[in-house]
């Protein structure tokens, strides 16, 4: 087992001029507005709320997607979406949307949605991608499992397990109160969600408190995001 790096989150004052701040990526913060990370594991700070009303949404090194009520956002543009959240997985300067409460699929590119037809059985966890390919991770009679945009199975994992993510290469998942990566596990009780930040880190919400898991090989570590002030 892999010991567990836990580092204390401190908020930092930073030089306005002429510095470049490193960026761990984006977080969604209690009140439902996106910030910028910034910083290093063991000091970060957040950036000011740069958009509000939102629900879900991903980054990668390319493209960040924001999903509001009733529409997906990009820096660059909006489309009109089905109501609720979205999963998103990356795909260059493309991304593949599953809307959960109307379990629809959509191709988001050119600041445009495309829907694609599909059936997929049993709740959808999460989505990725893989040449070009979309796949799912899907919770059907108990266990989950790993599934190809036409219904074929492609993996599975244990029945006890609570959230997924996919990642490329691989998947996080929630087993037994800790967070696994790899050969890595986390101690972490009640995990609810995961969100995207950046290609290598995850926001992973847990009992009302928000963690950043970072999921590069060989550096997995976890660490409390700093909260937000009522």
């Amino acid at each position: 087992m892999k010991k567990v790096v836990l580092f204390t989150t401190c908020i930092c004052a930073w030089a306005q001029s002429g510095w470049n701040r490193p960026q761990i990526g984006q977080m969604l913060d209690g009140q439902g507005s996106v910030r910028t990370v910034y910083g290093i594991a063991s000091s970060v700070s957040l950036g000011d709320a740069e958009m509000g009303g939102v629900l879900s949404y991903g980054c990668s090194k390319t493209l960040c997607l924001w999903k509001t009520a009733t529409s997906v956002v990009s820096p660059a543009g909006t489309a009109d979406a089905p109501e609720g959240p979205a999963m998103f997985a990356f795909d260059g300067a493309g991304a593949f949307v599953w809307f959960p409460p109307s379990r629809r699929l959509a191709r988001w590119e050119n600041d445009s949605l495309t829907y694609i037809d599909i059936n997929i059985e049993g709740e959808v966890l999460s989505i990725g991608v893989k040449s070009g390919a979309v796949f799912f991770a899907v919770r059907r009679r108990g266990a989950v499992w790993i599934v190809n945009q036409d219904g074929s199975v492609a993996g599975a994992l244990g029945r006890g397990t609570g959230a997924v993510m996919l990642v490329p290469g691989g998947v996080v998942y929630v087993e037994r109160g800790e967070a696994v990566v790899g050969n890595a596990r986390f101690p972490l009780e009640g995990v609810s969600a995961f969100f995207q930040m950046s290609d290598d880190y995850l926001q992973v919400r847990a009992r009302g408190v928000d963690y950043a898991l970072r999921i590069t090989l060989g550096r997995e570590a976890l660490f409390q995001l700093p909260g937000v002030s009522q």
